[in-house]
């Protein structure tokens, strides 16, 4: 089979311990590149299973960020459960983790004990705020660091109040982040031979996507703060809302012309980017009168025939049956307990690799126990001393 067809990653063993969205989102784009996941949770389940509305254990988080792995569910607090949990790890090629500093440790896993066991092992830390420093021990969420980076205040309504991003989207670049870094320590393993230790934090990943503000932020810090570009912004529509950007003087002919307002090219008000943006009101207020003369989909097809940059503003049900979306082939039909729905794949992943549905608590424990190489009565022993629990999948879950 080409490398295509199962996944640059094919045969590496991945043990995810991670929970919620970062870790296991990265642990995912492995899966979707060939890697084999063992996701590993406590007998209650990932906390991610529980976040927002979840039928049997499998919520958007759980669904989403778990697609394609095996789960066994162990009771960490046993000495059989850390001694499983050494098994796992003793056997894998990559290992992550989003505990706060000292758990590992505590679990008989820091990296030192990991690392001498297995020299080869990329060892995969995702924390709030890093190892080190006044806030290391501190808990942390998508929320708080969207609050304490600086994203709430860039997206702050037109009254300065503070808004907070609706998606996770500070998980989700983190689990980006953090699949990359491993991706960089698979790559030095394949020409040392030798294993090494990733640290990712929900803070830098923050950071890291925002450097542009960040930076335009200080280059502005003592004069007024200047548009990125005018006229741009969401308009209303006679029947919904339209994002548009004019980027650059020959974009802004093209509004011109879209919009029927050829003498605004050579206008005195509007024909630089500097009187533009000095009469961004006047500009902007003008294009609210007009964009809300017509429908969204007139003003699309007139503005993209034109050259302009502008997108009509979608809920995700519309999004899902954009035609573009469709034609690329950018969500997997995956079917789970409670029914059918649609997952973003993994950007850049083989499209032929198949996606499976994500496992529910520990519903492959008594398989991967067999192939640690424990026997019937072994692993009888570890369910009536209640280090593992198993639930069997349901008929009928699978992936299409």
């Amino acid at each position: 089979m080409s490398i295509v067809m199962s996944g640059a990653y094919a045969g590496l063993k991945v043990v995810d311990l991670s929970q919620g969205v970062a870790g296991p989102y990265c642990a995912r784009m492995l899966r979707e590149n060939g890697a084999e996941v063992t996701k590993v949770e406590p007998l209650d389940g990932d906390w991610g299973r529980g976040i927002g509305f979840a039928s049997d254990g499998l919520s958007a988080l759980a669904i989403v960020n778990n697609l394609g792995k095996r789960s066994i569910a162990i009771d960490a607090s046993t000495s059989n459960g850390r001694m499983l949990l050494r098994r796992l790890c003793k056997n894998a090629d990559v290992l992550i983790e989003s505990f706060r500093p000292g758990v590992m440790e505590r679990l008989g896993l820091s990296w030192n004990t990991m690392f001498e066991e297995n020299p080869r092992l990329i060892y995969v830390s995702v924390t709030a705020f890093g190892p080190t420093g006044p806030y290391a021990a501190r808990p942390g969420s998508d929320s708080t660091l969207q609050a304490m980076s600086g994203l709430m205040q860039a997206n702050a309504d037109k009254d300065g109040t503070p808004k907070k991003v609706g998606t996770v989207v500070v998980d989700a670049v983190t689990g980006v982040y953090a699949a990359h870094a491993t991706a960089a320590a698979l790559y030095k393993k394949s020409i040392t031979g030798q294993g090494s230790r990733v640290e990712v934090s929900l803070l830098e990943c923050a950071l890291a996507m925002q450097g542009n503000s960040i930076v335009d932020a200080d280059l502005t810090k003592d004069r007024s703060r200047v548009p990125l570009s005018v006229p741009a912004g969401t308009f209303m529509t006679s029947d919904g809302f339209i994002n548009v950007s004019s980027l650059h003087d020959r974009m802004f002919a093209g509004l011109c012309r879209a919009i029927g307002r050829d003498d605004w090219v050579t206008d005195s008000r509007f024909n630089s980017a500097e009187t533009r943006a000095e009469n961004a009101s006047a500009i902007n207020s003008m294009l609210e009168s007009i964009f809300a003369s017509r429908p969204s989909a007139y003003w699309e097809e007139t503005l993209s025939r034109e050259g302009v940059v502008c997108g009509v503003v979608k809920d995700y049900a519309s999004m899902q049956a954009d035609p573009q979306v469709r034609a690329l082939d950018l969500l997997c039909e995956i079917e789970h307990c409670s029914g059918v729905c649609e997952v973003p794949r993994v950007p850049g992943s083989p499209r032929n690799f198949p996606v499976d549905p994500a496992p529910r608590v520990g519903e492959n424990t008594v398989e991967i126990l067999e192939e640690l190489g424990f026997g019937e009565q072994e692993i009888q022993v570890f369910f009536e001393e209640g280090v593992v629990v198993h639930t069997p999948s349901p008929r009928g879950y699978v992936a299409n």
